[in-house]
């Protein structure tokens, strides 16, 4: 300031401009235009033959702007999961027709978790996606890497809370070990999701028994299993496990009730009929082969023992479970030995 500058008064000093670093970010650009979004969400993966393929063809013609539930949901507010367990949120109604980014991402996800879903009847719990999420938002083509190596794909979860909040899929999130956040680590389709794209019970029931009978005619039945087996032991060594999540399980089998048809049921219920009347014969072949001369002294001591009533009927079961664990065959070889080992760990002196 020169020494003939007047000086500005308090005023005039305050409407004066003060760099903010709030448009730094734009400066930095430098007249380029600002980042819309990083990947625009495109199914990339392969589908696999079978029930796969036929639910992949089904989502693939959705149109989310008639889906009678996105509509009632955006009506009613989004709620992320961050705000889940706040009750002060308040979700804000949003206009009926979602965007097209929105209408991408949703049918990206959904196309990646019908080509991934384990769709076998004799798995514990139906529909499960057999694929980490990391691989899934790559599939989807929305996994972004940052230069310093940290990956986001903030486009999925959003559209995987849309779907659970619609009731579509359910998600049991837990810590992840790499990261340290709470990332969804189990994903299940639920009955909505095929209801609500045109499929009834009775075609999902249908296709579900000939996907089956498919796969033991082919070979695949026993891959499927190993898989599925796979997955539950990464999930154990993970440290995942869902037997304390009671509403959870409950819900899981309840899908499970929902889509196993009557058919299969008696087809298993016919199939273990079978096995039980296999195991009868061998038994009493066993029994035929079984010298007769002896006599059944220790069978005896048992039964008249358990009669007596100093045994309880909690440990009885306990004392010959864990002794058909270590012998399962000696009851059918050797029922007297069988009988007598039961009265020694019973503790009842044999004379």
């Amino acid at each position: 300031m020169s020494e003939h500058a007047i000086p500005l008064s308090p005023v005039e000093n305050a409407r004066a401009y003060r760099h903010s670093l709030r448009g730094e970010s734009n400066r930095q650009r430098k007249g380029q235009p600002k980042t819309h979004r990083n990947h625009q969400p495109v199914f990339n993966g392969k589908t696999p033959r079978g029930m796969a393929a036929k639910v992949v063809a089904c989502f693939r013609g959705h149109d989310w702007c008639r889906n009678p539930d996105l509509i009632e949901l955006r009506q009613q507010g989004y709620t992320p999961y961050s705000r889940m367990f706040d009750p002060s949120f308040q979700p804000k109604p949003m206009r009926i027709t979602p965007r097209s980014e929105s209408r991408e991402a949703l049918t990206a996800l959904s196309l990646v978790l019908a080509a991934n879903c384990d769709y076998s009847p004799d798995s514990e719990y139906m529909f499960e996606v057999m694929l980490p999420v990391e691989d899934m938002a790559r599939r989807m083509g929305v996994l972004h890497v940052y230069e310093s190596g940290r990956k986001a794909y903030d486009v999925l979860l959003n559209a995987l809370r849309v779907m659970e909040q619609m009731d579509y899929v359910v998600v049991h999130r837990d810590r992840d070990t790499d990261s340290g956040q709470h990332k969804p680590i189990r994903i299940f389709l639920t009955e909505k999701c095929f209801t609500s794209r045109g499929m009834t019970v009775e075609n999902v029931r249908e296709s579900l028994h000939k996907y089956r009978q498919w796969a033991i005619a082919s070979g695949v039945a026993e891959s499927l299993r190993a898989k599925y087996e796979r997955h539950q032991l990464k999930m154990a060594r993970l440290g995942i496990n869902i037997d304390s999540h009671h509403s959870l399980k409950n819900r899981l089998k309840q899908i499970k009730r929902w889509v196993v048809s009557p058919e299969l049921r008696e087809e298993k219920q016919r199939v273990s009929s079978d096995l039980e009347a296999v195991l009868d014969e061998q038994a009493r072949k066993l029994r035929q082969l079984r010298p007769s001369t002896k006599s059944a002294r220790y069978e005896t001591a048992w039964r008249r023992y358990v009669a007596s009533g100093q045994l309880t009927t909690a440990r009885q079961m306990m004392l010959e479970t864990a002794l058909k664990a270590e012998f399962s065959q000696l009851q059918l070889t050797d029922t007297e030995k069988f009988y007598r080992l039961l009265l020694e760990r019973a503790g009842v002196p044999l004379t």
